[in-house]
């Protein structure tokens, strides 16, 4: 007896619904490694639960030293001084194994869901699936190797319009069961950094509304703020599509834009910007260049 088509992308979207819920609040202790580009770094992270919160600590075990402590859902960078505090904010941006947006069944606007083949990771079976954008090469694809039994997410594998790895996370210890040693959960180093809320948003009254982004991306906030060699302050907005990170810059300049605006680096992260009228716009995020061209085409800025 056949299974309707249907069925099984609701089975699919479940477990990714399932996964999302396991990489916040799933207890474990473990260490991963990341690689983005050529860069490759290893964190070791230790969870319990707390008052029926989660709390959380994860620390660098190369490079420069840094920790990032969770408790519920506020942040907390931790160094021994600024430049690594600086680093730990940036591993902030991505939190392994919660890789997923609190609300996964928003990506089908722009992405479809395809259950891949079984594999193995950290010696536990784990479910592959493939989450690719409804426009070709306009956003990267994102793949992720889930455990059926707790839906933790145990590698995630970002991919280039080629098949090329631009960035991927995966356990190389995992220990699923609380961390019982309440000591490691506590910072090593004094200085420290809050960095707020996750999954929260903030967005102040922008003076210009944006239209014709890329479906699927939300504004996360808004701020103006002064930039060297700026004589006006920079208008900067921030999108999400629950996977690619987008900022929009506008300014007013007369600066000449290059013939061939758009540049994509090794690790995914490309620029581009484009003049209209008297403002420069420039968009940054990690998105392959026709993304990153579609969104300059398209946009357009309307006076509130």
């Amino acid at each position: 007896m056949s299974v309707p088509l249907l069925a099984y992308a609701e089975d699919d979207w479940s477990l990714l619904r399932r996964a999302a819920q396991a990489g916040q609040s799933q207890l474990f202790s473990g260490s991963y490694s990341h690689q983005l580009g050529g860069e490759l770094e290893t964190f070791r992270v230790y969870r319990a639960s707390e008052d029926g919160q989660v709390r959380e600590r994860r620390e660098s075990l190369d490079g420069l030293p840094r920790e990032i402590v969770r408790h519920g859902n506020e942040l907390t960078c931790y160094a021994p001084d600024s430049k690594s505090l600086s680093a730990a904010k940036l591993s902030a941006v991505k939190l392994f194994p919660a890789v997923l947006p609190e609300a996964p069944g928003e990506l089908a606007v722009a992405y479809t869901l395809v259950r891949g083949n079984m594999d193995r990771v950290v010696e536990r079976d784990c479910q592959w699936l493939l989450l690719k954008p409804r426009e070709a090469n306009t956003r990267y694809s994102q793949r992720l190797c889930i455990d059926p039994a707790t839906a933790l997410p145990l590698k995630t594998v970002t991919l280039g319009a080629k098949g090329e790895v631009i960035e991927q996370f995966a356990f190389t210890e995992l220990v699923l069961s609380a961390e019982r040693d309440k000591s490691r959960l506590k910072p090593r180093y004094k200085q420290s950094l809050p960095l707020g809320r996750t999954g929260t948003t903030a967005v102040a009254n922008a003076p210009l509304e944006v239209k014709g982004m890329p479906a699927g991306f939300r504004l996360l906030r808004y701020m103006s703020r002064p930039m060297p060699g700026h004589d006006e302050a920079v208008q900067h907005y921030v999108y999400s599509d629950g996977f690619a990170k987008l900022s929009l810059f506008v300014e007013t300049s007369d600066a000449e834009v290059p013939q061939h605006p758009v540049v994509v680096a090794p690790n995914g992260i490309g620029v581009a910007s484009r003049r209209v009228g008297e403002q420069l716009l420039t968009v940054v995020g990690d998105l392959p260049e026709a993304g990153l061209q579609s969104v300059l085409k398209n946009i357009r800025l309307i006076q509130k």
